[in-house]
């Protein structure tokens, strides 16, 4: 990516870095407090909420008061991922660095975990509606009622949100509620459109799906709503476009702010991973592109994520962007000028946290990147060629793999059973795939690939530079299959001139043909990626009979055709930088 832009040099980071170090030297007082929030909320089409029941239930939170301020103060709120607490130490960590700058800070244990009442529905009409009341009641100078926080903030107050994962989804839908005060916003690893995140084009992502539903569920006090059971059943049945149905309750559509990007009103720091199997940078990517109403929109991609990146906010990297938040919101909700809205919004940093480095920031200011081709490759015989096809050549078969994938029997049983039966089946069998992992941020989720899968494999030519693919690549791929809805799965990989081949990217795509003898095009994105495939190496380009565990098998998968002549010619393509 060298030469593009402008880098960040590294005297510039430890001035940054010193800021830091003065601006967080001011002392607070942690209050712990339960704050009332409807039961229940209604969503409406564009994303907002409003309170449908009278009757209460408490959100356990913690509040940071800074010694010494006179109202109004400005207030972050900083949202934990799933299955944690406001007790989590990224949060905390996050916390104590905004109160010992000056913001008063709530971190709220969203419904359904921790000490909060209520039931998860995965940030619906429900969750996102507590913040909404949080938002507002900290506008009266007091909070929660065991015991109730004085706090100098009023109408006058500005506020700020920011969370991770789950977090950063509620940092996206907060928005779109338009909350009198709400003034920026930071969504870390967060999402955009959670559907494409779980179910890549209709292909659910096993490992995640029961990561995600293991490891949040509370069997001494059962915290999920019936809609989270719902989905689950429709995942594992490999019919996910059904969870797209039904009111904002039910629809994880609703949970989706790339459908009303309209709707996003407010200045936003979105930071997203290159390595993030769970949401990965096309989530942010697609809303920079989009025709969205934010009035500054900062965009960071860089080395933290869902697995195989790294959640650590401790490193180099972490925190530099603990250093990019207080600036953010100093400017926004402060009105101090730290300089970070004259400086370009896009900022791409290396693809693995452990290779970052103030000297590797480049920064740009729009996308895609100036100078950036597309490398056009067809499926010429077994290569990867710059060369058209010949117009004789041969279909290449891809037969399913052999045998039942016995660890799955139980979940295909549990789908039809009661909650609890399904519940007990989830966390057993995701224990057996991940190896105890503990919840999606766990670097022992399971992100290889399949071993054991049919493949056709397509191998370029040894590259004689240095290639620089950043962004989305694309599948154009001519099909047929004995039967409807299969499945592909593809794989781009790097075999190096010496060691392992290393994954890069993959993606699946599950086709809806009706007519699927018939050779016919299906065209869709492996995920997003950013990275260098050396001088020296080759590009793998793969199409398996299945991507066993990331991706649910199709346990009914036909033999597929992939076509590779001059009429019916499949090619992928990568988006290159110089």
């Amino acid at each position: 990516m060298g030469g593009i832009g402008m880098k960040l040099g590294r005297l510039i980071f430890v001035f940054f870095l010193a800021l830091l170090t003065q601006a967080l030297g001011g002392t607070y007082t942690i209050h712990s407090t339960r704050i009332p929030v409807p039961v229940t909320a209604d969503g409406t089409v564009g994303g907002d909420t409003s309170a449908s029941s009278t009757n209460t239930l408490e959100i356990d939170a913690n509040i940071y008061v800074p010694d010494g301020v006179v109202a109004p103060v400005a207030v972050v709120v900083v949202v934990h991922g799933f299955a944690e607490t406001k007790s989590t130490p990224t949060i905390v960590t996050f916390a104590e660095d905004f109160a010992a700058a000056g913001y008063v800070v709530v971190t709220p244990t969203v419904r359904g975990f921790g000490n909060s009442d209520g039931s998860v529905s995965l940030v619906g009409p429900n969750e996102v509606n507590d913040l909404k009341t949080i938002i507002l009641a900290m506008q009266t100078g007091s909070i929660g009622d065991a015991p109730a926080i004085a706090i100098p903030v009023t109408s006058a107050s500005k506020f700020g949100v920011i969370g991770p994962s789950y977090g950063g989804g509620h940092t996206f839908e907060i928005v779109r509620t338009h909350v009198a005060g709400l003034t920026a916003v930071i969504p870390i690893i967060g999402w955009t459109d959670l559907y494409q995140a779980l179910a890549p084009n209709d292909v659910p992502k096993l490992t995640y799906s029961l990561g995600l539903f293991a490891s949040g569920f509370d069997f001494t006090n059962p915290n999920y709503a019936p809609v989270m059971f719902d989905w689950l059943r429709d995942i594992l049945n490999g019919t996910p476009e059904k969870t797209r149905q039904g009111a904002p309750e039910n629809n994880i559509d609703w949970r989706s702010v790339i459908f009303n990007p309209a709707e996003l009103t407010v200045p936003a720091f979105v930071i997203q991973g290159w390595q993030d199997d769970l949401f990965p940078a096309e989530q942010a990517l697609q809303l920079a592109q989009t025709n969205h109403s934010i009035p500054f929109l900062k965009l960071y991609i860089g080395g933290l994520g869902h697995p195989p990146a790294s959640s650590s906010v401790t490193g180099n990297e972490g925190m530099y962007l603990r250093t990019q938040a207080v600036r953010w919101f100093d400017q926004w909700l402060k009105g101090i000028d730290t300089g970070i809205t004259n400086e370009p919004p896009v900022t791409l940093a290396p693809e693995n946290t452990t290779n970052w480095s103030s000297n590797a920031l480049l920064q740009a200011s729009s996308l895609p990147l100036p100078g950036m081709v597309t490398n056009t490759y067809f499926l010429n015989g077994a290569l990867l060629s710059t060369v058209s096809p010949a117009a004789n050549a041969k279909v290449k078969k891809l037969l399913p793999s052999t045998g039942f994938l016995f660890v799955l029997r139980p979940l295909l049983r549990a789908v039809g059973a009661d909650d609890n039966t399904l519940i007990e089946s989830i966390v057993s069998v995701n224990a057996i795939l991940n190896s105890d992992a503990s919840g999606i941020l766990d670097p022992r989720i399971f992100t290889r690939a399949d071993g054991g899968a049919n493949r056709v494999r397509f191998t370029s030519a040894t590259l004689p530079t240095d290639l620089n693919v950043v962004g989305s690549p694309s599948c154009h791929l001519i099909v047929s299959a004995g039967r409807s809805k299969a499945y592909y799965y593809v794989q781009i990989l790097e075999h190096p001139a010496k060691g392992r081949t290393q994954l890069i990217t993959r993606g699946a795509f599950k086709d809806h043909t009706g007519d699927p003898s018939t050779p016919h095009a299906i065209d869709f994105s492996p995920f997003t990626v950013d990275h260098t495939f050396r001088a020296g190496s080759q590009i793998f380009f793969q199409i398996t009979s299945r991507d066993y565990p990331f991706f649910l098998p199709n346990l009914n998968q036909p033999t597929v055709k992939i076509y590779r002549d001059a009429v019916n010619t499949s090619t992928i393509s990568l988006p290159v930088t110089p």
